[in-house]
């Protein structure tokens, strides 16, 4: 799994913060559909941020998510004139490193609880593993991501740079390989940051 760093939204202007949390993710769209039903509790994310002043930070965001699924037994098509009986499965890893902002509208006056927007735009490292029966391969590569994201900031205490982190974050992953069009996901995450001193 990887550690992913991001801002506090109390954070001082010129500093560095880091953030690591547990994410658990939800296939949407053709992913959910075509690919893996189930969301995957196997999960880190999180950015290491400068902050530009007090509400605003930019920096660098990193992930590993792994989603797994077996099918029941079923007939699939495998030639024009051929069927098979098997079980099939899925496993797909994504790692994605992105770019990222976050904009804390509240961090300048100390709030108790801090709301913020955040965004970014990079690639995801992508392996698909798919089995039916003794039967499959692996494909690796590397899309496009972007990613949009909300979500709140509790510091420890009124001066405290260091706090809990709950938000959510809706990624963008377009795959056109194998005949599918994405792996767009819902993110559910909750973690600790803390200053880099």
């Amino acid at each position: 799994m990887v550690v992913v760093l991001a801002i506090s939204a109390n954070a001082q202007k010129g500093e560095f913060k880091f953030d690591i949390n547990y994410n658990y993710s939800l296939p949407m769209g053709n992913f959910k559909s075509n690919i893996i039903s189930n969301g995957s509790p196997r999960g880190a994310s999180g950015d290491v941020m400068y902050s530009f002043s007090n509400t605003i930070s930019a920096g660098l965001g990193f992930g590993f998510q792994d989603y797994y699924q077996k099918y029941p037994r079923a007939v699939y098509q495998t030639g024009k004139n051929e069927a098979t009986s098997a079980v099939l499965s899925n496993s797909i890893q994504t790692i994605p490193f992105m770019a990222k902002i976050v904009y804390s509208p509240l961090a300048s006056k100390a709030a108790p609880i801090q709301p913020y927007v955040a965004g970014g735009a990079g690639f995801s490292l992508v392996s698909f593993t798919q089995t039916l029966g003794e039967f499959g391969g692996t494909d690796n590569g590397a899309s496009f991501a972007a990613q949009a994201g909300a979500g709140v900031f509790i510091p420890f205490g009124k001066l405290s740079g260091s706090g809990i982190r709950l938000g959510a974050d809706y990624n963008y992953l377009p795959y056109n390989k194998n005949g599918f069009g994405s792996l767009n996901t819902l993110d559910v995450k909750a973690g600790v940051y803390f200053p880099i001193r």
